[in-house]
């Protein structure tokens, strides 16, 4: 399937790999299927495009990249609407806000996307506790972890 997209152009996307959030995102309510794109040029950023709103698209990476003991819990309520039955299954991203100093890059650990990579389902989780913050410097993410510290996480 070829979908149009404003910052890429026509993207060829397997309909297997439509990912479908029945609530879409906070803020984008109306946006309920996406597709998960990457490229070499990008990593380890991916981007959650839309294919509702093709001016949709959010920058995503693995948290666990930059955070290695990121953790948190969720309740059965979502685990049931994704339908989660093997932890093996889920998928963590965060999204990232990147501004034009790619260096000022800022993660959202408090509110992780999951996706179930078995049945395509896909949601945003505010977490409940004060631990992780909206906007986390990558930079100083990437420093820390080198240094054994992981206060900022």
């Amino acid at each position: 399937m070829k979908i149009p997209t404003a910052h890429f152009g026509e993207v060829e996307i397997d309909d297997t790999k439509i990912l479908i959030f029945e609530k879409g995102l906070p803020g984008l309510e109306e946006d309920k299927r996406y597709a998960l794109l990457s490229n070499e040029d990008s990593r380890p950023v991916s981007w959650l495009q839309s294919l509702d709103n093709r001016a949709i698209s959010l920058p995503v990476m693995d948290p666990f990249l930059v955070c290695p003991d990121y953790s948190f819990d969720i309740s059965q309520n979502d685990v049931d609407v994704l339908a989660i039955e093997d932890i093996k299954d889920v998928y963590v991203l965060c999204i990232l806000v990147i501004p034009q100093n790619v260096n000022a890059m800022t993660i959202n650990l408090s509110a992780p996307v999951i996706i179930n990579v078995r049945n395509s389902k896909g949601c945003q989780i505010i977490l409940d506790d004060r631990k992780y913050r909206v906007r986390v410097p990558v930079a100083e993410l990437i420093a820390k972890s080198g240094k054994g510290g992981m206060e900022l996480c």
